[in-house]
């Protein structure tokens, strides 16, 4: 064949397949190109804290005082009591306290306060010492007065390798649910169609969504035996985090079953699944914690559920925190399970109906 008619066949085969094209080489780059514009800063310049009094005797103008000192380099929270602070730390709410002392207005005074962060999160630790000097620095001006901070790390150190565990386990759940799964079922596409004769589609689906969530056990059980060999203190098998994990796999899975049915098996649910896996993993703040980017991202972030189960995850595996810390956040990825598997319903029978 002469290059002219290799060229026609592919042009022909292009034509045939125009919407995985249109996809990958105009609606991927572009969405790509957008979410650069959510990665505006890499310096923590809006890391939550939460400020608090360290007695009855801080007023509420020193605590507002403390606040606007704060706002130029962290994000600012007020506390009603340390018991409050301690427990949006460990939900990571916040990345640190600030300690607040009475009597921060009489000029050419001394006064000490306590920045309290947690040691499990690793990137934050070294952030930590700047956002402690830039503190010292900002109130020695605005208060005209000799003030130090004070480092306080409460919990048990981790190293990043620890640190960073429970964050791949997280990614290797979102991994196998955007591609394994959906590869699965459009290999089985024309099995799928023969079963509905002897049994209905959403039995056939629910049997494989709860074969691979119980699948999943193995590659966990695989990471345990990894923090073993190493040495890592991290509760890889931890009742509470297996838990969020089994969850975050089958809400995403149920996402990406429904996206094939409404492909009806094409590439191109293959290629929406992988986008969508991509763009998860990278807004998802599962490595580095909220505040680390651009304000934007941190709303983002906040606003998929794959960053409340990380956040479960880690603070189970990493500080030992206990399940009852974190019940609403498992009833809301509960809550989200149900409507997506009303959504996958609702694609199967779409699909029933146009075939």
């Amino acid at each position: 064949m002469s290059l002219r008619s290799l060229l026609e066949k592919e042009l022909h085969w292009s034509s045939r397949n125009a919407l995985i094209l249109v996809f990958l080489l105009l609606l991927l780059p572009a969405f790509f190109a957008g979410t650069s514009a959510l990665f505006q800063d890499a310096v923590p310049r809006s890391v939550p804290v939460a400020v608090v009094a360290e007695d009855d005797a801080v007023t509420e103008s020193d605590i507002e005082i403390i606040e606007g000192g704060l706002a130029s380099f962290t994000d600012p929270e007020r506390v009603d009591s340390r018991a409050e602070a301690d427990r949006m730390l460990e939900r990571e709410s916040v990345y640190a306290i600030v300690g607040v002392p009475d009597d921060i207005t009489t000029a050419g005074e001394s006064a000490e306060f306590t920045l309290v962060v947690d040691g499990s999160v690793v990137p934050f630790l070294s952030s930590s010492r700047v956002i402690a000097s830039l503190t010292e620095t900002e109130l020695d001006q605005l208060l005209a007065a000799d003030i130090t901070v004070e480092r306080e790390i409460v919990g048990e150190e981790k190293q990043l390798p620890e640190y960073l565990y429970p964050s791949f386990l997280m990614v290797l759940v979102i991994f196998f649910a955007f591609t394994y799964v959906p590869y699965n079922i459009k290999n089985e596409s024309v099995v799928l169609d023969r079963l509905r004769v002897e049994t209905s589609l959403e039995s056939v689906v629910l049997a494989k969504l709860v074969f691979f969530t119980i699948l999943l056990l193995f590659p966990i059980v695989v990471f345990h035996a990894g923090s073993l060999y190493y040495g890592y203190e991290v509760a890889s098998l931890a009742p509470g985090a297996v838990l969020a994990l089994l969850l975050t796999f089958l809400l995403l899975a149920t996402v990406s079953t429904t996206i094939m049915i409404l492909s009806r098996f094409s590439g191109v649910g293959l290629f929406v699944n992988v986008t969508l896996m991509l763009g998860i993993v990278a807004l998802s703040a599962l490595a580095f914690p909220i505040g680390f980017f651009s304000a934007l991202r941190t709303t983002v972030a906040q606003a998929l559920p794959t960053y409340y189960t990380m956040v479960i995850t880690r603070s189970i595996m990493l500080k030992g925190s206990e399940i009852a810390m974190f019940t609403e956040w498992y009833a809301a990825t509960v809550g989200l399970i149900v409507l997506a598997g009303l959504a996958l319903e609702g694609s199967i029978v779409y699909y029933r109906r146009r075939s």
